[in-house]
C-alpha cells in the first residue's frame, strides 16, 4: 500500500507540475484586433521617407491628440505598454531626451497600445513621465505602422515623414546615447 501511495503521490505531483506548466506557457498579452483594409498602409521596407499615417486618439492628459498637431516638430514616436519591461527601461530615458531637446522643436509621442488604460494612467504617473501620451485602445496603430514589437520606435522629421523604425528599447546610458544620437540626425539646423 505505502508503494502505491508514493506513486500517486509521484503521478499527482507530475500532472500538476504539466498542468502549470501549460498554463503558464498560454498566458500572453492581450493580440492585436485585425485593421480593417481601409486603415493599412504599406509601412514596411520602403517606407522611408514616406508621411507617417496620422491619427487621432484619446490623451492620457484629457481631449484627443492627433498626430498632424506635432507638424512642424521632429517627433520621436513610441509605441509602449504598461506590462512590457523594456518600456519601463527606456520611457524614463525619452523623458530625459525630451527634456532636452524639447528646446530645439523634438517632441515624443507615445502610443499606449495592448494595454488597460488605468493601468497605463497609472504607470505613466508612478514614472513621473511628462511628454505627451495617447491611448490606442482598438491596437490600430500597431498595425498601422507595423510594429511587432514593445517597444517600438518611429523617427518622424518635421514634416512628419518617416525617418526610421528600432524595434527594442533604448536602456542604460548606451541606449540614451544612441536615441540622442539618432534624434540630432533629425534636427534641422539652426538658421
Amino acid at each position: 500500500m505505502d508503494g502505491w501511495r508514493r506513486w500517486i503521490l509521484i503521478g499527482s505531483a507530475v500532472m500538476a507540475t504539466a498542468f502549470a506548466a501549460i498554463v503558464a506557457a498560454n498566458i500572453r498579452p492581450p493580440q492585436p484586433t485585425p485593421v480593417p483594409p481601409t486603415l493599412r498602409q504599406d509601412l514596411g521596407p520602403g517606407s522611408v521617407g514616406r508621411t507617417a499615417p496620422d491619427f487621432r486618439l484619446r490623451s492620457f492628459a484629457g481631449g484627443v491628440l492627433a498626430l498632424s498637431d506635432f507638424r512642424g516638430q521632429t517627433v520621436v514616436l513610441n509605441f509602449w505598454a504598461s506590462w512590457c519591461v523594456p518600456c519601463r527601461e527606456e520611457m524614463p530615458i525619452l523623458e530625459r531626451v525630451w527634456r532636452e531637446f524639447r528646446p530645439r522643436g523634438v517632441a515624443i509621442l507615445g502610443v499606449d497600445t495592448a494595454d488597460d488604460f488605468d493601468d497605463a494612467a497609472a504607470f505613466l504617473k508612478r514614472l513621473q513621465i511628462t511628454y505627451a501620451n495617447v491611448y490606442d485602445p482598438e491596437q490600430s496603430r500597431i498595425q498601422t505602422y507595423r510594429v511587432t514589437g514593445l517597444p517600438t520606435t518611429v523617427f518622424l522629421d518635421t514634416h512628419l515623414r518617416i525617418r526610421a523604425q528600432v524595434a527594442g528599447g533604448y536602456v542604460a546610458e548606451s541606449g540614451y546615447q544612441q536615441l540622442r544620437t539618432q534624434i540630432q540626425t533629425l534636427i534641422p539646423p539652426p538658421r
